[in-house]
């Protein structure tokens, strides 16, 4: 009896095993995922320029894919050439990552896929779009230590109104926010310096592999939560979601969108960037190895009892 015992032991440590263990890869690109086309672009006015390269944030295609991961460099605390993960205080800010709605302008884009309100979507959100909002911290950054670096209570932001339709013809607008470009700002890794990244430099002892862009964050977290912290802590709130600011389509009473819009009214005096747009990825249903371990756990009860 014993040996039986040990056998269904054995069994049950090697499915939990394969349960809790962590995953061998990251979060898996899928294009779907994102939207993918841009059906209208107005630029409007109060246009910005990437200092570096002079170039206009005018590109609408900037907004179609992920967001971004990694951006570079600004040239001043942060050597022009190195790569430099995307974390809560310092966000994307190339011309070939955002593309800026300007006042009076707007930016349509339409997924290939139904947006859902789907009850297995995290906190209830179902769309994420994607800015280069930023936290202020009490000092520059230098994408060196995050540990060393604490969060105040400044975020950068510059809020877009964001309205969605299911034909692109009849629109519905969340008219008192949740704002695109506002909280929260993005994080494009993992904060992990048991396996840090080295192929984006050797210098790098702290971030791991990308970020979920279809995860969103606990929405009960506000910048306050920031609020004397250091980065690699904010990093830590974040676990392996990207951020961004999520919306609830059911709160529209809508089951499903396809197309997403961006606007900015005329002398609004903002100019807010857009990177992304991620529809929210639901929490998978119990898998295959986890309802064999329940199976295994309850048998062995059950022979216990019975003895």
């Amino acid at each position: 009896m014993n040996t039986l015992n040990n056998k269904y032991r054995l069994m049950l440590g090697v499915i939990l095993l394969a349960i809790t263990a962590p995953p061998a890869s990251a979060y898996i690109l899928n294009p779907s995922d994102f939207a993918a086309e841009v059906v209208d672009y107005v630029e409007g006015n109060g246009m910005v320029r990437d200092y570096v390269t002079g170039e206009a944030f005018n590109n609408p295609a900037n907004a179609i894919g992920r967001p971004t991961v990694d951006t570079t460099g600004d040239g001043f605390t942060i050597r022009l050439g190195e790569t430099a993960p995307v974390v809560p205080i310092y966000g994307a800010f190339r011309s070939f990552e955002l593309v800026t709605v300007g006042q009076g302008g707007q930016l349509t884009v339409k997924f290939d896929h139904r947006v859902t309100n789907d009850p297995r979507n995290p906190f209830g959100l179902d769309l994420i779009v994607f800015g280069n909002a930023a936290g202020v911290a009490q000092d520059y950054w230098t994408n060196r230590n995050p540990n060393a670096l604490t969060v105040q209570d400044t975020l950068r932001a510059e809020r877009g109104i964001v309205s969605v339709s299911q034909d692109g013809t009849t629109w519905h607008t969340f008219t008192n926010g949740p704002y695109a470009d506002t909280f929260a700002p993005s994080l494009g890794r993992v904060y992990d310096p048991n396996h840090p990244d080295r192929s984006i430099g050797q210098w790098n002892q702290w971030w791991g592999l990308p970020t979920d862009p279809t995860k969103p964050l606990d929405p009960s977290i506000t910048r306050l939560a920031f609020v004397g912290k250091t980065v690699a802590e904010v990093a830590q709130i974040y676990a392996d979601s990207a951020g961004g600011t999520a919306f609830d389509i059911g709160t529209l009473g809508l089951d499903w969108i396809q197309y997403v819009r961006v606007e900015n009214p005329l002398n609004s005096g903002l100019t807010p960037d857009i990177d992304a747009f991620a529809d929210v990825a639901p929490v998978p249903e119990p898998s295959c190895v986890a309802v064999l371990a329940m199976a295994a756990l309850a048998h062995c009860r059950r022979r216990k009892t019975a003895h």
